[in-house]
């Protein structure tokens, strides 16, 4: 019996545009034909806009358990719906921080019973849980955290930061990483401050580009070591993007010759991730934006943002990911120092890029495979991230003409801001589809529950 016939769309695959439909039974695609070939009977009827897979964000903070005044898995998961996205992969700077089997499966309980769309998790990497490293299982990664954050997380020895990637080289576990020098920024937050400066561009002179830089290529070079596979988060300067391109020809080099100690040849041993609001903000923003642009790390100037364009036109950036991380308004309206880092994007991502598609900036089967099916082949997630027989039905319909204009109070995230606030827009979410289900309808949401995702044999989650 076929659940659901989804008819008169443009399906967006891997390489091109196909004019047709799906058939969906049991939360599967099992079909994709023309209209003229697919079962008769009553159909959802696209109304010729374009459907791509549901967006997959490997970086978010829904901030349950332990700050949800802020964010949890019911506003969270509901914002992810409202833009397109069917699978989170939540961070581990809770409170407290996911560091231990104990802490995994209390989340794990928390996002069953209240997300919408699918899920999964980040584990974090701490000075003293290497045992919980060894017997970890069902992750998406192990976060790294080389500058402060909530919780337990800094990693502030290379040492130890060297012995648990090889510890995750052995289980062929991937190693995620916030890349920030924590001596540079102390460095220069101390100097700084004792300038009596609170104005929005402090903060960015804090964090210069080179406690980026320098994390960046310590990670890299402590990975090669080791033999672990590396994925960077939020990249966000034009020397990032140079460092990233010239390992990435190092690796490829050592694994075409097969003078590589990685098990898999076939899988990336180094990918990176880059957000919107550094695709889409610069550091000038923060004398609009003020502390409402306040994020680690910062923006940063028109250069490294055209070098990150240049990045994923050229496959040297892998994903966009939001790294949605809310805060209330109120604990924006203090002094810069004090001020909480952070902005929310996951409602705001892919009308994002699909203004650029209409630009001409973007390809959309480009946006696809940054936000979906890139995603889902580094993290090993199974079943995800395309349009295929066989594949979850994780479907997003979009209107790829309609203008909207972002507004914080139509906003399902608990923080109800958004530094794009204001911004017109072409290219709307009208549906999205989780296994199956519609959990978003043209502002309206479905609680319907969603799962937790399963991932590939290569990622050696099984324990």
């Amino acid at each position: 019996m076929t659940d659901i016939v989804i008819k008169n769309s443009k399906l967006v695959l891997s390489d091109k545009i196909f004019k047709g439909g799906i058939v969906i039974k049991g939360g599967k695609i099992t079909d994709i034909k023309r209209d003229s070939e697919l079962p008769s009977g009553k159909a959802l009827n696209a109304m010729g806009n374009y459907i791509i897979p549901g967006l997959i964000d490997v970086h978010v903070h829904l901030r349950e358990p332990g700050a949800c005044s802020k964010e949890d898995w019911s506003t969270g998961s509901m914002a992810a719906a409202a833009g397109g996205v069917t699978t989170v992969l939540d961070m581990p700077n809770n409170r407290p921080s996911t560091t231990t089997t104990e802490l995994l499966e209390k989340k794990r309980r928390i996002a069953e019973s209240k997300s919408i769309v699918d899920y999964g998790f980040h584990f974090g990497a701490s000075m003293d849980n290497i045992g919980e490293l060894k017997k970890i299982k069902d992750i998406a990664s192990v976060k790294f955290y080389m500058s402060s954050t909530t919780g337990n997380l800094l990693i502030g020895n290379y040492d130890v930061f060297l012995e648990e990637l090889r510890v995750l080289a052995g289980r062929n576990l991937l190693s995620t990483v916030h890349a920030e020098d924590n001596k540079m920024v102390e460095y220069w937050t101390d100097k700084l401050m004792k300038t009596g400066r609170t104005d929005p561009m402090v903060y960015a002179e804090s964090r210069p580009e080179v406690c980026a830089v320098e994390a960046a290529g310590k990670a890299i070079s402590l990975s090669r070591v080791a033999g672990a596979r590396l994925h960077l988060c939020h990249i966000s300067t034009k020397k990032e993007v140079e460092l990233l391109e010239i390992n990435k020809k190092i690796l490829l080099r050592k694994i075409l010759t097969r003078n590589t100690s990685y098990h898999d040849k076939n899988i990336q041993p180094l990918t990176a991730e880059a957000t919107p609001h550094h695709l889409f903000l610069t550091k000038r923003d923060m004398k609009k934006l003020g502390n409402f642009a306040k994020t680690n790390p910062p923006l940063r100037s028109r250069r490294d943002q055209n070098a990150l364009w240049e990045g994923i036109r050229d496959g040297i950036i892998d994903i966009i990911a939001t790294d949605h991380a809310p805060h209330l308004p109120e604990s924006k309206k203090i002094d810069v120092w004090n001020s909480s880092a952070g902005v929310p994007g996951l409602e705001t991502m892919l009308p994002l890029l699909l203004n650029e598609v209409n630009n001409g900036n973007l390809r959309i089967n480009k946006l696809v495979h940054l936000t979906s099916e890139n995603p889902a082949r580094i993290f090993g997630i199974n079943n995800k991230g395309k349009i295929e027989r066989g594949y979850d039905a994780d479907l997003v319909i979009i209107d790829l003409k309609k203008e909207t204009e972002i507004r914080n109070e139509k906003l399902f995230t608990k923080c109800r801001w958004s530094p794009f606030n204001g911004w017109r827009l072409r290219g709307s979410v009208l549906k999205t589809i989780v296994r199956g289900n519609v959990v978003f309808d043209e502002g309206n949401i479905n609680r319907i529950k969603g799962s937790e995702i399963q991932y590939k044999a290569f990622s050696n989650n099984s324990g």
